[in-house]
């Protein structure tokens, strides 16, 4: 592999786990409509009097369909970086079941007596968005990151001790920015002596799905990025999700610190 398909990939996963999977289905779902949007707004004179874009124009004109595809792609697209996405999701839903709706209609009316077929595709594509939206990835850590000015760090690793998400406190309390934290190991906030305790941790709680520390409050010394030691006291918690298991680390600085316990 290259270094331009090296860097290309790297990147690429460090989106990824960015995003998170709700944002990759968001990004998805937002080029679709975008290309729908295309093949409306450019499409040829022989489509113009097709069944099911005659039935579209019995509601809005098509320009106006092109219009909305493109709107809702777009949102997609946005709100795919934003811990708050439900709005893309509600609005891509809603389009998608209404574009199902108006094919399965067209098949009883007789304008389209095959419209029944892209109807149940539609509608199952839009069953599949709402089913999405119900994942918990980005709402649960949007509802831990997003607390109140004075509140505890909070950090959001996967199963490979790697950041998802942390909070503005985390940021102010360790030096990291959001953005440059994201994607990078837990690793960069535990002072180097303590680093192969904490990874042989990580390898115990993911053959075993448990961490014996899990709820208790731990006094440990954290780095911040400066490469000073501060005293903090950590609750973590591991929760089991489809990628394996997960952790949230609520962390407060304290006065002292005592020696650290491993999981």
């Amino acid at each position: 592999m290259s270094n331009g398909d090296s860097v290309a990939a790297a990147l690429s996963a460090r989106v990824l786990r960015r995003i998170g999977r709700r944002g990759a289905s968001l990004a998805f779902v937002g080029l679709l409509c975008l290309a729908i949007a295309a093949s409306l707004a450019f499409r040829q004179g022989g489509e113009r009097a097709a069944a099911g874009q005659a039935m579209l124009t019995t509601i809005a004109p098509i320009p106006v369909w092109a219009l909305a595809w493109c709107l809702t792609g777009v949102l997609c697209l946005v709100q795919m970086f934003l811990r708050s996405d439900r709005v893309a999701f509600a609005v891509a839903t809603a389009l998608l079941l209404l574009y199902g709706l108006v094919h399965m209609i067209s098949t009883f009316t007789g304008d389209n007596p095959r419209g029944w077929v892209a109807g149940a595709v539609w509608l199952a594509f839009g069953g599949w968005i709402a089913l999405i939206a119900t994942w918990p990835e980005a709402v649960a850590v949007h509802r831990l990151t997003s607390g109140r000015r004075g509140g505890p760090a909070i950090v959001v690793a996967d199963a490979g001790g790697v950041i998802q998400s942390w909070n503005p406190q985390a940021a102010a309390l360790f030096g990291w920015s959001t953005e440059e934290a994201v994607g990078r190991p837990l690793t960069i906030l535990i002072p180097p002596r303590l680093r192969e305790r904490h990874l042989a941790g990580l390898t115990r709680v993911r053959s075993s799905g448990e961490s014996a520390l899990s709820g208790r409050i731990i006094p440990l010394m954290g780095l911040r990025r400066d490469g000073s030691e501060i005293p903090i006291a950590l609750t973590v918690n591991t929760w089991q999700g489809d990628d394996g298991v997960g952790y949230t680390g609520v962390i407060k600085l304290m006065g002292g610190a005592g020696d650290v316990e491993s999981d």
